[in-house]
């Protein structure tokens, strides 16, 4: 999707002070685009400019093989996207299922779901509840799927604004106490055993591990967590600046939805 000139009004976890600067955010987001289509075919989904976070497409929707879950957002700013959602994935013909048809009272966000390619972790967070990890569950019910506690008061939005899949295997993740506590979960709970990339910056863990590339915060927004990046040799990496996007509580994950 696109940035709309209503980005200013995203939800957001920062102070009221805080100002976004749509052209530039329009801009690191093209620049994210561009980088994808490099490594992927890329199609872009057009929102409405009555929904502000509408360019951050992972959320409404987790789409794995032929099969697609809608989600069901609490903020009530958000709640049109999903529609939007599903009608694009229709037209791709996916088998749709809906939170909301299924449990109205369930509540799910795809930032929430971190899929390893061997099972999904699902984070309880302000925006995701057990009634929803249970929901979807029962429709992804040939994979293991396990619940992971996101940390209030942490500053932490999302499981994936702390954690990603960093390679075959490998699980970026905050070494912090939210990243900690969730690792906590994932080491103990999951089916599979991972390898580790500990960072500084909860929201520096969130990168793109696509065809063998991965796309990962730049230098100027987590300083502090570069070493880390750098401390990767045998994968190409590219920074991808995402400072506006930061402070609408996005990570890089945030703005693209995979389909197989």
């Amino acid at each position: 999707s696109s940035v709309p000139d209503s980005f200013h009004e995203a939800t957001t976890m920062s102070p009221k002070e805080t100002v976004i600067d749509v052209a530039k955010a329009r801009q690191q987001h093209e620049y994210y685009v561009e980088q994808l289509k490099k490594l992927v075919d890329v199609v872009q989904f057009q929102c409405s400019e009555e929904f502000p976070d509408g360019v951050y497409v992972e959320d409404p929707a987790v789409v794995l093989q032929n099969k697609a879950i809608i989600t069901r957002f609490d903020h009530k700013i958000r709640k049109g996207e999903t529609a939007y959602m599903k009608h694009f994935l229709e037209n791709m013909g996916m088998e749709i299922h809906e939170i909301e048809k299924i449990d109205p009272e369930a509540r799910l966000e795809g930032g929430d779901v971190l899929f390893t390619g061997r099972e999904f972790f699902i984070g309880l967070s302000t925006g995701t509840d057990k009634r929803g990890v249970e929901t979807f569950a029962k429709v992804f019910s040939e994979w293991p799927v396990t619940a992971v506690p996101v940390l209030k008061g942490t500053g932490v939005l999302h499981l994936k604004s702390m954690s990603s899949m960093a390679g075959v295997d490998v699980i970026a993740i905050g070494d912090t106490p939210a990243g900690n506590e969730a690792w906590k979960v994932i080491e103990s709970e999951g089916s599979h055993k991972y390898e580790r990339l500990a960072f500084p910056d909860d929201n520096a863990a969130n990168c793109v591990f696509i065809n063998g590339t991965i796309l990962h915060c730049s230098r100027e927004d987590y300083p502090n967590s570069m070493h880390v990046w750098e401390s990767i040799r045998d994968v190409p990496r590219v920074e991808v600046p995402n400072s506006e996007h930061i402070k609408a509580d996005a990570s890089l994950t945030c703005p693209s939805i995979r389909i197989n």
